[in-house]
């Protein structure tokens, strides 16, 4: 599979321990992701606590959802509109406490993107993990 994880570096000094973002970067469109973020999607559905999608595929819908085994009602799906960015859904998601995970989807992220959504996620008893590619 031509994907790869990266813990993003965190150089901040005001970040604590807790809060972190992890990368995922798809190399190719033609090796889909879904194999692999369905069951993980499945089973981080099952913690007891809520996990956000922002902005994901449209293969991602209910059906696929189901079938991979997720709880949908602990599952929030944000999508992005012409008042709120994905990564502004992403920040609010990550500094709401409400989440254990906030999995979102940016195609190409810039530097500023990734520190903000570290910053959002510092602190606070959450995981972020940023798909983007293809």
């Amino acid at each position: 599979m031509y994907a790869q994880a990266r813990q993003i570096d965190n150089t901040c000094p005001v970040a604590a321990q807790q809060g972190r973002i992890t990368e995922i970067i798809q190399h190719s469109e033609q090796i889909p992701l879904d194999p692999l973020l369905l069951p993980m999607i499945a089973q981080l559905s099952h913690q007891g606590r809520w996990l956000a999608l922002v902005a994901p595929p449209a293969t991602f819908d209910r059906e696929a959802l189901l079938a991979a085994g997720a709880m949908l009602d602990h599952l929030w799906i944000l999508r992005p509109d012409a008042q709120h960015s994905t990564e502004e859904l992403a920040e609010r998601a990550l500094r709401a406490e409400t989440c254990h995970t906030v999995i979102s989807w940016h195609p190409q992220p810039g530097e500023e993107s990734l520190h903000r959504l570290q910053l959002a996620a510092s602190g606070r008893d959450v995981q972020g993990i940023l798909v983007r590619g293809h």
